[in-house]
């Protein structure tokens, strides 16, 4: 690919993440400005959680599918085996995943969901809706990055956000205030970006109906694990603290958009992970070590830079941004929205060294270094006294133990020069 080509294809990322990323912003602080009365705060309080719930029950699940598509499909195109059994064998495994998920949230519901949800079933349909598309989403989108066509990978992009973000707004321009109606709108959009893209996918029959797709469930399940993990550490903070302060809502909805606006970076990460893992796990397929190292460092340093200025842009403008644009019954303090921003680049971080480690055929490790950090980040957060105290001191530590975790095992794989995949071809794939 050209350089104007490279260009043109971050410059359609970008805006599909600029597009994805507003309709985040804009369903808080539209939800906010809507439900502001006090006797509004339970329904308030239920959207955030819901908000959170998505991006743990959906990505949380099926951005593992899509990793484990991309590396399969990026490794395939490189030793010139076909592509068309991979997509058959990852769809069956995004349509089991979707009823082992559904099963495990209406058993939940009358456990701890239906408290969390304020007892709205409306939003546990919400749920259930959202975590379908993200199955159908996903799942194109490792078919599209392991074949590097990141202009398609982009529209999908364009459309969950366009498709998120209309309805809302014109939920409140009618002065609509259903909860269920804000949270159905939110939740169409990853179904409606799947139907979309679906006509473009051309996958055809190309050669052999064999292929080599026996280790994209095992492949699938140590990913399965590991972002599962890293889904609940980042989101489930303010879920824990509105379960802890259920005598005081109005509080536990100010930390959450304050945790909302902290994190949306890093809920916008999962495309940067699908342009970073087509390359490595090239590089790593050929037994090229020293270009997925220099890959890696790029990454690690453009992530790192962005990440301090979100930190810095938090202390700075984050109070002011929560009390006048999402409407938060009072200012949150620097100092939290400080701290919340330095984890959120650690997350990132963590999150751009993750795929080295997986194109090196590491799934393994990845899992263990985030069942790690998850077990210390529940541990601080369960700890007695502030719920928010705790909450802000476990995303703090939980990552670091992950990334530390993560960046031995890239130096151990690199010392043994182990990538688990043999190099037979140097095709390539593109759009």
């Amino acid at each position: 690919m050209t350089t104007a080509g490279r260009l043109g294809t971050a410059a359609h990322l970008g805006a599909g993440l600029a597009v994805l990323g507003a309709a985040g912003y804009v369903f808080v602080a539209v939800v906010g400005h809507v439900l502001h009365a006090p006797s509004q705060a339970g329904s308030l309080s239920a959207l955030i959680s819901l908000y959170l719930l998505i991006n743990i029950a959906g990505p949380g699940i099926f951005a593992a599918l899509e990793q484990a598509t991309s590396r399969a499909v990026s490794a395939a195109i490189a030793r010139g085996e076909p592509v068309a059994p991979i997509a058959r064998r990852t769809a069956v495994l995004a349509s089991w995943s979707f009823v082992a998920l559904a099963v495990v949230v209406l058993a939940a519901w009358p456990l701890v969901l239906a408290r969390v949800l304020d007892d709205q079933v409306g939003l546990l349909a919400a749920l259930l809706v959202a975590v379908a598309g993200s199955g159908a989403v996903y799942w194109i989108r490792g078919l599209l990055g392991g074949q590097q066509r990141f202009k398609v990978y982009a529209r999908t992009l364009y459309v969950e956000g366009a498709v998120r973000l209309l309805p809302c707004l014109l939920l409140m321009v009618f002065a609509v205030a259903s909860p269920t109606a804000y949270g159905l709108a939110f939740a169409i959009g990853s179904a409606v970006a799947a139907l979309v893209v679906v006509p473009v996918l051309g996958l055809r029959r190309d050669g052999s109906s064999e292929a080599p797709t026996e280790r994209i469930g095992r492949s699938f399940a140590y990913l399965l694990g590991a972002i599962a993990l890293s889904q609940l550490l980042a989101n489930v903070g303010p879920v824990v603290v509105s379960y802890r302060l259920p005598e005081d809502l109005v509080r536990a909805g100010v930390f959450g958009t304050t945790f909302v606006l902290a994190r949306i970076p890093l809920f916008l990460f999962a495309p940067v992970q699908a342009v970073l893992l087509p390359h490595v796990t090239r590089a790593a397929t050929l037994g090229r070590h020293a270009e997925l190292v220099r890959r890696l460092r790029q990454a690690v340093a453009l992530v790192a830079v962005l990440g301090v200025l979100g930190a810095l842009a938090c202390m700075l403008v984050g109070p002011w941004a929560a009390q006048v644009l999402f409407n938060t019954a009072a200012r949150p303090s620097a100092g939290i929205l400080g701290l919340l921003g330095a984890a959120t680049l650690v997350m990132m971080v963590a999150l751009v060294v993750q795929p080295t480690l997986i194109a090196l055929n590491r799934q393994r490790w990845v899992t263990g270094a985030w069942a790690a950090g998850t077990v210390v980040f529940l541990l601080l957060l369960a700890v007695p006294g502030d719920p928010i105290t705790a909450a802000v001191i476990a995303q703090l530590a939980g990552p670091l133990v992950v990334l530390v975790l993560l960046a031995v095992g890239v130096v151990s794989a690199l010392r043994t020069g182990v990538s688990g995949e043999p190099a037979t071809s140097t095709a390539t794939g593109g759009e």
